[in-house]
């Protein structure tokens, strides 16, 4: 049989407006969806989880940003050429559709700079092009400086013309707030050139309005860079000075007091222009670098913006913006506060100091820099002028400009101490085990403690731990996979941008690696002079070694593979020193399993849209002594994604495959896929940690990895993807229903949040434009039952990219479902950042047939995956001749982004029935679905049971508390018809003190998290009774009553859904009849908390029957 490669992209279906349970479902803190420090060079998420953030803030230095002022020449020469001739181009680049037939052209972009000659247009990229003028070069480097230090500094933007919109120009931007930054970055971007020069004139109005007047703080830091391209005119502003006999109250004389007449001020400022004017600048910065002007800060202007006039009646500020005045002692100094201000001055295109257009404008410039005179790094380091004749020149005067200024900046200490445990179950027919991690934070490591789960645990105990003496180091960069060892060569220091000091070229292998791979020596780091600060990992009180394991903060632990020692085989974890981690089960029941490799997808792309910032250029970052402990040594986000291992059926004795397909999280761009072990499907050849004995192990672990560059148009791929073996089969005359062959296995990867076609010069959240769906062949083979064949496509081809209508803000986490037993795909549902639920219909065989349907809308983001009961219709007694309804239920909220901290908007829970039989389908309308309502008993939450009528209902839905931001954002559990879901409130607990930058001060800030345990009724949202299934999250509660507790919380559930099939499991065979359904369990029920202890869960238990079903299936109820 001749097997198709097929691939589509499909667009949302229009809408007419109006199993099994994972395996190892995990609910909790473990699905926290939040980040790292600044993203590339951007602070898109929260740095830490927000219910890790509680810190004590001390300030022992000065922690106020300073103040720049960039004032910059706008004359009309600034229009002129950089010599030699460059330009700058608007690029579009050729989009092609995911099929690879078509694509389309946008929109030209924002200028890109440095190109020697016009570039031609190719079949890839076509260009609009410049010629590149002085004023770009100063436009581009501004931009550069205001996105590198948004967040260090506060900015004014002052042209030598903008004498007219004061309230844009004379102000300083805290461009860390968004608004702010985009203002600022717009006014860069509007300047033109359409004046004279008038440098000496302007510069007192901006010290005084600006510089001067605008300080908020007496320890305050103040700069002013300067940039001009020719010589000032010969205009100047009024006096300070009153040189009347009359008393005048507008007249303080800070600048001129040393003219003792109008005509000596006029001599120097109005006359002999050769002679003095090389010096009039330097007259006023001098002033300002060495004479405090405290005594001289009013409330409002003190000039007019054309400096031609004094205001009327200014009025002094006498304290700072913490109330203090501005001579106050210096506690550390133990003199007083002064407030001055330094001056850089750059000259562009001046060229050489003899030329007439140089020979005054050059000294003019040079000597009113503070220090002045010519930087130059051997022989006048000290001195604050530079003379860029040349793009490259502009952006190093810039570049050491602000080495300096960054360099005499200080900043606050945060310490943070805390745990966050995740669960999972080993499950067998001679014992279970619960296994949970731990992270502290002082060295941002994680312990992994495996339980009994039949014992009672203390959960700050350990008894039994992994062991990592065996660990392999796997690197793959997109393409290879490649083992870490002596011979290692493929790599260099910019690989991982490390800089070079010449005489570090091998510090990637010899430092880096060697220190991710836990061999770094002490005796290897002295002999070598490293650029990167390796900190040493040691081991903890109370909690053991810290060099083990990186943080695992939301990222999942599973449990894998057939039973080896009375445990399942392998144990898969990973955590953001940016590694998976793959354990084998051992003969040691003490040390239960052993750490045979790590995987670290170096490759996948974060903020850039071409492929230039990559996850393996913040390795590095882990390594510093001071990592995690403050804002300028964050903590990095670099593996958090969601994963799910499943494998293969072993029907007919057939190999069992053992693969694992996992997202980036708030990390990167992407996701991959590995094997974890087992025997290949089709040679029965062992693979990955089955295969260790082998020289080339590692060849085999990878199986493909999504695009980085112009085919990313993924965002950041927070969610947990699922796997399940889906039909594909475009013959005009295939089967719906067939199952012996063109049947793969596929990962469902969800778009994820934040992608824009502007990656990199993004510092806040955008929310992505679509919301979709991408569906991936893993292995290139055909499971059908009757194929076991290669296909012809490449492991992680894609099958289809699935846009939802009208979707933006990006998709959220996925559920698959089959709704007939077969052990095939047919429907998915997700929804995405703006609320909406989607409905993906995978029935038909062909992919270019499925369809995507909106089918609701809720007030809230939905940012994990929904949980999914079947309700049979009526009448259909276990067949499958009626189609079912599915009710979906999902809650709102996010803790993605710092904001979400403080945000107090009600969130709720709902239930959407989805009549799966009906080929029109219709949006459902909130107004169609059952309010239940909460109801307080002492210290439970009991819900209503407010009737649902499927004739006028459409679902059900209630809200979670009110003003206080309570949130659910992990996946529903269910069990027969009860349902559980997490609830999160954060608070926030701060130390009232007056906020003073420049006193010695410690502020304590606690956030907690409230956990609310949650259940309900499935099928009308309301009270689960005594007879129903319940959790017993609190013996002492009454029977299906929520409860609440102080810490994060989560449970997983060993059991299986028959119908949700995406999750980490064993595959079952594929089959063409659909078990019967039943109201009850064959064996008890397993769950574990994150103490390591048991949950009970009251469900019926099924009579004996003669035929075995495995204990964990769990049957599903219905009408």
């Amino acid at each position: 049989m001749k097997k198709q490669k097929d691939k589509f992209q499909i667009t949302g279906t229009k809408h007419i407006t109006s199993g099994r349970t994972l395996c190892r479902t995990v609910l909790g803190i473990f699905n926290l969806f939040a980040i790292p420090s600044a993203l590339a060079a951007a602070n898109i998420f929260a740095d830490i989880p927000l219910h890790l953030q509680s810190k004590s803030i001390t300030t022992s230095s000065y922690s106020v940003k300073p103040n720049v002022t960039f004032y910059i020449d706008d004359s009309g020469s600034m229009s002129m050429n950089i010599v030699p001739i460059t330009y700058k181009c608007r690029v579009s680049k050729w989009i092609p559709n995911p099929d690879g037939k078509g694509g389309k052209w946008p929109p030209f972009g924002s200028y890109e700079y440095g190109f020697t000659k016009k570039p031609k247009n190719t079949s890839e990229v076509r260009y609009s092009c410049d010629t590149y003028r002085r004023i770009d070069s100063v436009k581009e480097v501004l931009t550069d400086i205001i996105k590198k230090y948004h967040d260090d500094m506060y900015f004014a933007f002052r042209p030598m013309c903008g004498t007219g919109d004061q309230k844009k120009f004379n102000k300083f931007y805290d461009t860390s707030d968004p608004a702010n930054y985009e203002s600022m970055l717009n006014n860069i971007k509007k300047l033109e050139t359409p004046c004279d020069t008038p440098t000496t004139r302007q510069f007192p109005v901006i010290a005084r309005n600006l510089v001067i007047n605008k300080l908020k703080y007496r320890c305050q830091k103040s700069y002013i860079i300067l940039l001009s391209d020719g010589e000032a005119d010969n205009t100047y502003s009024i006096s300070d000075k009153n040189f009347t006999k009359n008393t005048d109250s507008r007249y303080d004389s800070y600048f001129d007091r040393d003219f003792e007449t109008n005509n000596d001020r006029l001599n120097f400022l109005a006359r002999n222009h050769n002679t003095n004017k090389p010096l009039r600048l330097k007259y006023y910065t001098d002033r300002l670098n060495n004479y405090n002007f405290g005594d001289y800060i009013y409330t409002s202007d003190y000039y007019s913006s054309t400096g031609k006039s004094i205001n009327a009646s200014p009025v002094r500020k006498k304290t700072d913006d913490a109330g203090q005045p501005w001579n106050e002692v210096d506690p550390k100094t133990k003199k007083r506060f002064r407030q001055t201000a330094q001056t850089f001055t750059i000259g562009v295109g001046l060229g050489q100091r003899n030329t007439n257009e140089a020979k005054i404008a050059i000294p003019y410039l040079e000597n009113a820099a503070t220090p002045s005179g010519e930087y130059n790094e051997t022989t006048n380091p000290n001195g604050r002028f530079f003379n860029a004749n040349s793009r490259d020149e502009i952006i190093s005067a810039f570049e050491k400009i602000f080495k300096t200024i960054k360099g005499e900046m200080t900043a606050s200490t945060i310490q943070t101490t805390t745990t966050a445990p995740t669960v999972a179950i080993s499950n067998t027919n001679q014992g279970n085990l619960s296994i949970t991690a731990k992270v502290e934070t002082g060295s941002w490591s994680s312990r992994i403690c495996i339980y009994d789960i039949n014992t009672k645990n203390d959960s700050s105990s350990c008894p039994m731990r992994p062991t990592y003496g065996n660990r392999q180091l796997l690197l793959n960069d997109g393409k290879y996979t490649h083992l870490f060892n002596e011979s290692l060569n493929s790599f260099n220091n910019s690989t991982f941008k490390i800089s070079n000091n010449n005489k570090n070229r091998n510090e990637w292998h010899d430092g880096l690696l060697a220190w991710l791979n836990r061999s770094l020596t002490a005796d290897t780091q002295k002999k070598n002079e490293f650029v990167l600060d390796y900190r040493t990992r040691r081991s903890l009180p109370d909690f053991g070694n810290t060099r083990d394991l990186g943080d695992i903060i939301d990222n999942p632990i599973l449990t894998a593979g057939n039973i080896e020692n009375n445990r399942q085989r392998y144990l898969i974890t990973s955590a953001n020193d940016g590694m998976v981690y793959v354990f084998r089960s051992s003969n040691n029941s003490k040390f239960p399993y052993d750490l045979k490799f790590n995987y670290m997808p170096m490759g996948i792309e974060r903020q850039s849209n071409d492929g230039s910032d990559l996850v393996a250029h913040y390795y590095k970052d882990l390594t510093s002594k001071n990592y995690g402990a403050n804002d300028n040594f964050p903590h990095r986000f670099l593996l958090n994604g969601g994963m799910t291992v499943q494998q293969t059926d072993g029907s007919n004795g057939r190999p069992q495959q053992i693969f694992m397909v996992s997202t980036l999280g708030q990390a990167g761009r992407g996701a991959f896929a590995i094997n974890i072990g087992g025997y290949d499907i089709i040679t029965g050849r062992p693979l990955a940690g089955d295969n260790m004995q082998s020289p080339s192990w590692y060849e085999d672990v990878f199986l493909f990895q999504t695009p980085s560059g112009k085919n990313n148009q993924f965002g950041y791929t927070v969610g947990t993807p699922a796997i399940a073996r889906v039909r594909v089969n475009s013959n005009i005359n295939a089967s719906d229903s067939s199952i012996t062959d063109h049947i793969r296995q596929a990962a469902f990867i969800s778009n994820g949040y934040n992608y824009s076609p502007s990656l990199a010069q993004d510092i806040t959240a955008k929310p992505s434009p679509e919301s979709a769906l991408y569906i991936y062949d893993i292995l290139g083979i055909d499971v059908g039952t009757q194929a076991y064949t290669h296909t012809g496509s490449k492991k992680g081809d894609l099958i289809a990219k699935l846009v939802a209508p009208n979707g933006s803000g990006g998709l959220s986490s996925p559920t698959v479902i089959d709704i007939n037993g077969d052990g095939v795909a047919d429907i998915v549902y997700a929804g995405d950042y703006q609320g909406n639920l989607y409905r993906f219909d995978l029935r038909a065989p062909n992919p270019s047939n499925w369809k995507v349907y909106k089918i609701f809308t809720a007030d809230g983001p939905i940012t994990s995956a929904p949980g999914v009961f079947l309700l049979k219709a009526k009448g259909a007694q276990h067949t499958n001749s009626e189609i079912p309804t599915a009710i979906v239920t999902f809650g709102t909220g996010s803790d993605i982004y710092q904001s979400d901290l403080t945000n107090k908007a009600q969130q709720s829970v709902y239930g959407i029935y989805d009549d799966l039989s009906q080929q029109e389908v219709h949006e459902i309308s909130k107004s169609s679905l059952v309010k239940q309502e909460f109801i307080q008993a002492g210290n439970y939450r009991l819900l209503s049971n407010y009737p649902l009528n499927p004739a006028v209902h459409r679902g059900w839905y209630f809200n979670l508390k009110e003003n206080t931001g309570e949130r659910v954002v992990t996946k529903p559990i269910i069990v027969s018809y009860a349902g559980a879901v997490i609830s999160r409130t954060y608070n926030v607990e701060k130390e009232n003190k007056l906020p003073d930058p420049c006193k010695i001060t410690s502020v304590v800030q606690r956030n907690s998290v409230t956990t609310g345990k949650i259940q309900f009724n499935v099928k009308t949202g309301g009270a689960l009774q005594r007879t129903d299934p319940n959790f017993v999250f609190d013996e002492a509660a009454p029977a299906g009553s929520s409860v609440s507790t102080e810490g994060p919380f989560g449970f997983t559930v060993s059991g299986n859904n028959n119908i949700d099939i995406g999750g980490s499991y064993t595959q079952k065979p594929l089959t063409e009849k659909s078990p019967p359904v039943e109201n009850c369990s064959r064996a008890a029920v397993i769950a574990a908390t994150t103490d390591g202890n048991k949950l009970t869960i009251n469900v019926p238990r099924c009579p004996i029957i003669i035929h075995r079903i495995s204990w964990r299936e769990i049957k599903e109820s219905y009408l």
